[in-house]
């Protein structure tokens, strides 16, 4: 097959290519000074035929005209499967998720969020005032009126070291507890992924502070500093409220998972605001609780996600379908988006 050529001449031409190639040299006549002719079609569509000339400088060197035009092929090929390979990767590695919310822009979440925190606030406002008297009715001690119902700012702002110890011992639990939870319920992952990249996505690091504070304040407002006084200031007021705040987590694109964790969250919360008789431990553990979640969160998703919907993956699965029906419910799904932008901003930003 290699027309009476030395075999060392082969394996040198073969070594050269890189094995790549070789299959063009396994099917020709290989001669010393002549032109090869390709035995079988499976030589290479860019030479069909090339001439390989050797030249004795010694009795062990072999030198191959047209191996480094070869040489030049090869690594095209390779620099190309490179690129094909590192771009395939990066898709992978890519965050999916699955029933997406539609995306906001900032101006879209900054409504949202002022919209809801000041409801809230001026609920909170207004039922502190009605616990106010409903415990000076029962005949509580004026001291402890004060510290759970007050709305002096004086009053409201004042902390002891151990309140700022208690705060910051509660918002890391919290953010602990959040941390353990996502990587242990898939659920609670996917409510959090997807309330995510709608919320925090279109934020600047700054904007993460009001996002932050601006809910925790307020929540804390209503479902601690005025819920729980108005109802009993015990450990059935804390159950009452860390409840009420978890079903209205089970909203605005969340699930039960995000309802649970609310649940366990505003009960510690509740508790260190009783355990304090200070609303200021109960809005600095859930804000700072919200900050560190947020910016933990983008340290792990740096990429924006790519969206697949359960029902695009469900077609891919049953064998595809009618392209131009695909095409039509996405041009409708994006319309309804456009007409109708849903946010998730309210209860716990992050």
């Amino acid at each position: 097959a290699t027309g009476g050529v030395n075999p060392l001449i082969l394996t040198t031409l073969l070594a050269a290519t890189g094995g790549v190639r070789g299959g063009i040299l396994a099917g020709k006549h290989v001669t010393v000074g002549r032109t090869v002719t390709p035995r079988t079609p499976y030589a290479s569509p860019r030479s069909p035929t090339r001439t390989f000339q050797t030249v004795r400088n010694g009795p062990s060197k072999r030198l191959c005209v047209g191996c480094r035009e070869l040489k030049s092929d090869v690594q095209e090929d390779i620099n190309a499967l490179k690129a094909q390979i590192e771009k395939q990767a990066e898709e992978d590695s890519t965050v999916q998720i699955r029933d997406p919310l539609p995306p906001t822009s900032k101006g879209d979440i900054f409504r949202a969020c002022f919209l809801v925190s000041g409801l809230i606030g001026s609920l909170g406002v207004a039922l502190r005032k009605y616990a106010a008297t409903k415990l000076q009715v029962s005949g509580a001690d004026p001291d402890l009126i004060r510290d759970l119902t007050s709305l002096n700012i004086k009053d409201i702002l004042h902390l002891e070291p151990k309140d700022v110890a208690i705060m910051l011992g509660v918002a890391a639990a919290v953010t602990g507890l959040r941390q353990l939870t996502l990587n242990l319920w898939e659920d609670y992952q996917w409510a959090t992924d997807r309330s995510n990249e709608q919320v925090l996505r279109p934020l600047s690091p700054l904007d993460l502070l009001w996002v932050a504070f601006l809910p925790g304040i307020t929540e804390e407002l209503l479902f601690r500093g005025a819920l729980i006084p108005a109802v009993y200031p015990d450990w059935r007021g804390i159950l009452i409220g860390a409840l009420t705040f978890g079903v209205l987590h089970n909203s605005g694109g969340r699930n039960l998972a995000s309802a649970t964790f609310a649940t366990i969250a505003g009960g510690a919360y509740g508790t260190a605001f009783l355990a304090t008789n200070n609303l200021l431990v109960a809005m600095g553990a859930h804000s700072l609780s919200n900050l560190f979640s947020a910016a933990i969160w983008l340290q792990a998703h740096p990429i924006a996600a790519k969206y697949v919907s359960s029902k695009s993956t469900g077609d891919e699965k049953s064998g595809g379908g009618d392209n131009g029906e695909s095409e039509q419910e996405a041009s409708k799904a994006k319309k309804k988006k456009k007409k109708k932008p849903k946010s998730d901003m309210g209860f716990g930003s992050s």
